[in-house]
């Protein structure tokens, strides 16, 4: 439901309603019938805790009576405290136990699943000092999903130099997010190769920020150089935004603090790129959640694409190089 309530404008676009309403509705028809299920069986245990002890000392005392046996006070409390136990054993603790080895059992098969992932290789982020390339791709040819007839990127062959700008355009679904992955180290080759030297910093298409203030979220660990941090804010068009948040950069965002815009996250996240002073960015269509007059802006400063902000890092000309992915034209 999440996931439909986050895509609505794209269904609202592609008048696809009645085909998400049906299978909500399906979806929802089988999540009430376990619901119930659950309830029902709930219910029937939580009666058995009141109902079972009480009804089994009256059984055990009436057949006693029926078969004439004499019943004294000392037994009578004796098998009351044995039901009481039984009571506890049976239908609470039990109970519990099977629920719980049924969430053990899902937790672990989610582990074994996790484990038995193929190995992704590390990325090689030592710079050579005579490194004359930063990325060299030869012939690579991926796949997302290895039945696929059809491959996400198939024979790509290009080198990118330090300080060089490389901008990737194509429609949707062209693979231009899956190039980006690949250059992570998150797509495998199935043929040729890759080779990135460098330190990576990466912006993906849907803008991160993780409960904290802003300005840890644009650190993210860094060291404060506020001379750099001012730049990197200025760059990135965030000044205005701070001006009008209570406590600035120190505001508090996440879990219970002060939602931020999706475009006031894109700008946090390239923010946070910027400011880790790697040698290679890549920009996953970094400016699709922000509006024409701040996306000018950015443009216009061009501190982030070009430049004096890079140029001022401990990297030197290797800081300049940047990898963007857009998905319009530039």
């Amino acid at each position: 439901m999440s996931e439909v309530i986050t895509g609505i404008k794209t269904i609202k676009m592609n008048a696809w309603e009645k085909s998400f309403i049906d299978l909500i509705t399906r979806l929802r028809r089988e999540e009430i019938s376990r619901i119930l299920k659950s309830s029902y069986l709930r219910g029937m245990n939580l009666a058995s805790f009141f109902a079972v002890s009480k009804i089994m000392i009256f059984v055990t005392f009436i057949t006693n009576e029926l078969l004439d046996n004499r019943i004294t006070a000392s037994q009578v409390f004796v098998v009351v405290t044995l039901f009481e136990a039984l009571r506890f054993s049976s239908t609470l603790y039990f109970p519990m136990a099977v629920e719980k080895v049924s969430e053990t059992i899902v937790s672990i098969q989610r582990i074994k699943n996790f484990l038995s992932l193929d190995e992704m290789p590390q990325l090689n982020t030592q710079l050579p000092s005579d490194a004359e390339m930063m990325v060299d791709m030869q012939d690579f040819t991926a796949f997302w999903d290895e039945e696929s007839e059809s491959p996400t990127l198939k024979g790509l062959s290009f080198t990118v130099r330090p300080g060089e700008l490389l901008t990737v355009i194509g429609p949707v679904g062209a693979g231009k997010s899956s190039l980006l992955r690949a250059l992570l180290g998150e797509l495998p080759p199935s043929q040729g190769k890759v080779s990135v030297h460098g330190r990576i910093a990466y912006v993906s298409q849907q803008p991160w920020v993780f409960p904290g203030t802003v300005r840890s979220n644009i650190l993210f660990g860094k060291k404060y150089e506020e001379e750099r941090y001012e730049e990197v804010i200025k760059a990135c068009a965030l000044e205005e935004d701070f001006q009008n948040l209570k406590e600035r950069d120190l505001t508090v965002t996440g879990d219970g603090g002060t939602p931020l815009s999706e475009g006031q996250k894109a700008r946090v996240s390239l923010a946070r790129a910027v400011y880790q002073d790697a040698d290679i960015y890549l920009l996953d269509d970094p400016l699709s959640a922000v509006d024409a007059g701040v996306s000018r802006r950015l443009f216009e400063h061009g501190s982030f694409l070009a430049t004096e902000l890079l140029e001022n890092s401990s990297v030197a000309s290797l800081s300049q190089h940047m990898l963007t992915e857009a998905s319009g034209g530039v």
